[in-house]
């Protein structure tokens, strides 16, 4: 980081993803650091069978009302791809805890058709309400201000996606 630069919650996102995925046996690097983008790879226990997929570790802005995540429209290549979205919500003590949505780039893209998500300089904008994020964090049934949080629900804290991917062929 350099003097005088801002600094961002994005690189921790990504390297707590990272820690994360390492640990479900995952391979990653990211050459591509200050993008947010991770390249994740998986091996057979042979070595001979390599998979191959990426994953985008998208941070949100924050206000008081709203949790918004900005999505570059370029990211989605022939790959097989993921996108995480991450979020930090408060416990029950007020501590604030990390959170994902993990979802394939399929899905999403099912998603942006489905609820016309706003595009915006070549970005998906993906606005949720705080009060639908507490409702996600429960894991509660409720009504949602907002259609696109009850989609986003199976989602939350969904890693078991990434662990079917890896052991899938």
């Amino acid at each position: 980081m350099e003097p005088g630069e801002e600094f961002s919650l994005e690189g921790l996102d990504e390297l707590d993803t990272q820690i994360i995925l390492y640990q479900m046996g995952v391979e990653s690097f990211s050459p591509y650091a200050s993008s947010g983008k991770v390249d994740m790879v998986i091996r057979s226990e042979n070595g001979d069978l390599v998979r191959y997929a990426d994953i985008k570790v998208c941070s949100p802005h924050k206000t008081e009302v709203d949790v918004t995540w900005e999505l570059e429209i370029s990211f989605f290549m022939s790959n097989e791809s993921f996108i995480i979205l991450a979020i930090r919500l408060p416990d029950e003590e007020g501590s604030m805890q990390k959170h994902h949505f993990v979802i394939s780039s399929t899905e999403f893209l099912s998603l942006t058709k489905k609820h016309k998500m706003e595009i915006k300089e070549d970005k998906w904008i993906l606005s949720l309400p705080i009060e639908d994020m507490e409702l996600i964090k429960k894991g509660v049934k409720a009504k949602y201000t907002n259609k696109i949080s009850k989609a986003l629900m199976p989602f939350f804290d969904n890693w078991d996606l990434l662990l079917d991917w890896r052991v899938s062929k």
